[in-house]
């Protein structure tokens, strides 16, 4: 009867580690903090952020180029927190974004002389606005439409680039 009991134990035990990793742990995606006010209404956390490198910066021109292009998870893996709520409201249709398939990512900038960084001094502060990378994405063929350039503004933290804003 003991031996019974020990292999059920084990059997159980060996389930229970069998259990899938956290796709968003807390080292990686940690709650956002409040925001000063204007057009972001959560700030990514300062646990973990880096500086870019540049392999995190290829990351980060490889995410804006498939951005809102294939699922709601990939797009949830690739943002902080504080940018979940507008990603699910994004996807809340279930489908991709229009156009997105003629859109090609025209450069990257880092730091406090990103485009739109009054924008993220505001809210959350220059020391997040150091530690910050913008990728503009356009229109394949803008015909000098300035206005169809999108800015996302990534943040490294532990080696992942994750978008906090776009604008």
């Amino acid at each position: 009867m003991r031996l019974v009991w020990v292999v059920a134990i084990a059997s159980l035990v060996g389930v229970a580690s069998a259990a899938p990793a956290d796709p968003f742990p807390g080292s990686v995606y940690p709650p956002p903090v409040a925001s000063r006010g204007g057009a972001l209404g959560a700030c990514p956390n300062p646990a973990g952020l880096e500086r870019f490198d540049p392999t995190t910066i290829k990351l980060a021109v490889r995410i804006a180029g498939g951005y809102d292009r294939t699922s709601l998870a990939v797009d949830l893996r690739n943002s902080d927190r504080a940018w979940w709520p507008q990603v699910r409201h994004m996807w809340r249709s279930g489908t991709p974004g229009q156009g997105v398939d003629s859109q090609v990512v025209e450069g990257s900038q880092s730091g406090p002389n990103i485009a739109f960084a009054v924008i993220v001094g505001y809210a959350c502060g220059s020391t997040l606005l150091a530690k910050s990378l913008t990728v503009a994405v356009g229109p394949r063929y803008r015909h000098g439409c300035d206005a169809c350039v999108s800015s996302l503004f990534f943040v490294d933290r532990r080696g992942r680039a994750l978008i906090y804003y776009l604008y």
